[in-house]
Protein backbone atom coordinates (compact mmCIF):
# COMPACT_ATOMS: atom_id res chain seq x y z
CA UNK A 1 0.00 0.00 0.00
CA UNK A 2 1.93 3.23 -0.93
CA UNK A 3 1.86 6.41 0.69
CA UNK A 4 1.09 9.14 -1.52
CA UNK A 5 2.92 12.39 -0.59
CA UNK A 6 0.73 15.45 -0.96
CA UNK A 7 1.84 17.77 -3.37
CA UNK A 8 3.05 20.69 -1.20
CA UNK A 9 4.13 18.67 1.74
CA UNK A 10 7.61 19.58 0.63
CA UNK A 11 6.91 23.55 1.05
CA UNK A 12 5.58 22.66 4.93
CA UNK A 13 9.15 21.48 6.45
CA UNK A 14 10.29 24.69 4.84
CA UNK A 15 9.33 26.71 7.90
CA UNK A 16 10.56 24.66 10.75
CA UNK A 17 14.06 23.88 8.75
CA UNK A 18 14.46 27.65 8.59
CA UNK A 19 13.52 28.42 12.12
CA UNK A 20 15.99 25.51 12.91
CA UNK A 21 18.68 26.70 10.65
CA UNK A 22 18.52 30.14 12.56
CA UNK A 23 18.64 28.65 16.00
CA UNK A 24 21.74 26.82 15.61
CA UNK A 25 23.23 29.68 13.52
CA UNK A 26 26.66 30.78 14.46
CA UNK A 27 26.23 34.28 16.94
CA UNK A 28 26.89 37.36 15.62
CA UNK A 29 29.65 39.37 16.88
CA UNK A 30 28.61 42.65 17.40
CA UNK A 31 31.31 44.06 19.79
CA UNK A 32 33.71 46.31 17.57
CA UNK A 33 36.76 45.48 16.17
CA UNK A 34 39.86 46.07 18.53
CA UNK A 35 41.78 49.49 17.22
CA UNK A 36 45.34 49.51 16.19
CA UNK A 37 47.67 51.94 18.70
CA UNK A 38 49.03 53.12 15.21
CA UNK A 39 46.98 56.22 15.54
CA UNK A 40 48.57 57.03 18.90
CA UNK A 41 51.92 56.85 18.12
CA UNK A 42 51.69 58.61 14.20
CA UNK A 43 53.44 61.98 14.08
CA UNK A 44 50.94 65.20 13.26
CA UNK A 45 51.15 65.83 9.89
CA UNK A 46 54.09 68.37 9.06
CA UNK A 47 51.88 69.74 6.16
CA UNK A 48 54.96 69.02 3.85
CA UNK A 49 54.03 67.52 0.25
CA UNK A 50 56.12 64.54 1.26
CA UNK A 51 55.00 63.76 4.39
CA UNK A 52 54.18 60.27 3.36
CA UNK A 53 57.66 60.01 2.39
CA UNK A 54 58.98 60.92 5.74
CA UNK A 55 56.90 58.58 7.20
CA UNK A 56 57.83 55.71 5.30
CA UNK A 57 61.79 56.62 6.22
CA UNK A 58 61.69 57.04 9.71
CA UNK A 59 59.98 53.47 9.60
CA UNK A 60 62.35 52.00 7.69
CA UNK A 61 64.70 53.84 10.10
CA UNK A 62 63.68 52.20 13.00
CA UNK A 63 64.08 49.12 11.51
CA UNK A 64 67.40 49.39 12.51
CA UNK A 65 68.13 48.62 16.20
CA UNK A 66 71.56 51.28 16.73
CA UNK A 67 69.47 54.04 14.58
CA UNK A 68 66.63 53.63 16.62
CA UNK A 69 68.08 53.95 19.68
CA UNK A 70 70.43 57.02 18.25
CA UNK A 71 66.97 58.38 16.82
CA UNK A 72 65.11 57.83 20.36
CA UNK A 73 68.23 59.29 22.08
CA UNK A 74 68.74 62.49 20.26
CA UNK A 75 66.71 65.98 20.54
CA UNK A 76 64.61 67.96 18.30
CA UNK A 77 67.94 70.19 17.46
CA UNK A 78 70.20 67.19 16.61
CA UNK A 79 67.60 66.48 13.86
CA UNK A 80 67.29 69.53 12.66
CA UNK A 81 71.13 70.37 12.56
CA UNK A 82 71.58 67.33 10.52
CA UNK A 83 74.09 66.07 13.44
CA UNK A 84 72.11 62.37 13.41
CA UNK A 85 72.46 62.24 9.66
CA UNK A 86 75.95 60.92 10.32
CA UNK A 87 74.46 57.91 11.71
CA UNK A 88 73.10 56.67 8.57
CA UNK A 89 77.00 55.99 8.08
CA UNK A 90 76.14 52.74 10.05
CA UNK A 91 72.89 51.31 9.64
CA UNK A 92 72.99 48.08 7.85
CA UNK A 93 72.88 47.08 4.14
CA UNK A 94 69.54 46.03 3.43
CA UNK A 95 67.94 49.17 5.43
CA UNK A 96 70.14 51.55 2.72
CA UNK A 97 68.61 48.89 0.25
CA UNK A 98 64.96 49.59 1.44
CA UNK A 99 65.81 53.96 1.73
CA UNK A 100 67.12 53.79 -1.64
CA UNK A 101 63.90 51.89 -3.10
CA UNK A 102 62.00 54.44 -1.82
CA UNK A 103 63.27 57.17 -2.76
CA UNK A 104 63.42 56.15 -6.09
CA UNK A 105 59.54 55.82 -5.68
CA UNK A 106 59.60 59.39 -4.58
CA UNK A 107 61.57 60.54 -7.09
CA UNK A 108 59.05 59.12 -9.36
CA UNK A 109 55.86 60.26 -8.21
CA UNK A 110 57.33 63.49 -7.96
CA UNK A 111 58.46 63.49 -11.67
CA UNK A 112 54.82 62.44 -12.31
CA UNK A 113 53.21 65.07 -10.86
CA UNK A 114 55.86 67.91 -12.68
CA UNK A 115 54.91 65.66 -15.68
CA UNK A 116 50.99 66.60 -14.63
CA UNK A 117 51.42 69.87 -13.90
CA UNK A 118 53.41 70.97 -17.11
CA UNK A 119 50.85 68.97 -18.97
CA UNK A 120 47.67 70.83 -17.56
CA UNK A 121 49.35 73.86 -18.54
Amino acid sequence: MPTSVPRGAPFLLLPPLLMLSAVLAVPVDRAAPPQEDSQATETPDTGLYYHRYLQEVINVLETDGHFREKLQAANAEDIKSGKLSQELDFVSHNVRTKLDELKRQEVSRLRMLLKAKMDAK
